[in-house]
């Protein structure tokens, strides 16, 4: 399917930082939205969520996927009735 889409996946992000002597990674959980346009990936956007998410990770993740959507349309696209 060509033409713009958008896609969530949820996501774990992984960092390294050395604690004192010792490395250590830690991972964060979050989701990803990513924007495809004719099959290639032009932009993402990784939100991340915490073990217990919070209105703020809500709304911040409901905003990111609302551009992305309104990016998703086309000019000529007709709204549904």
């Amino acid at each position: 399917m060509a033409g713009r889409q958008v896609r969530l996946q949820h996501d774990v992000r992984i960092v390294s930082v050395v604690a004192g002597h010792t490395p250590e990674e830690l991972r964060y959980s979050g989701i990803t939205i990513h924007c495809i346009d004719g099959g290639a990936v032009v932009e993402q956007t990784w939100i991340p969520l915490g073990t217990d998410p919070t209105y703020a990770d809500d709304e911040a993740l409901l905003t990111a996927w609302h551009a992305a959507l309104s990016w998703s349309r086309s000019p000529t696209d007709t709204p549904s009735t």
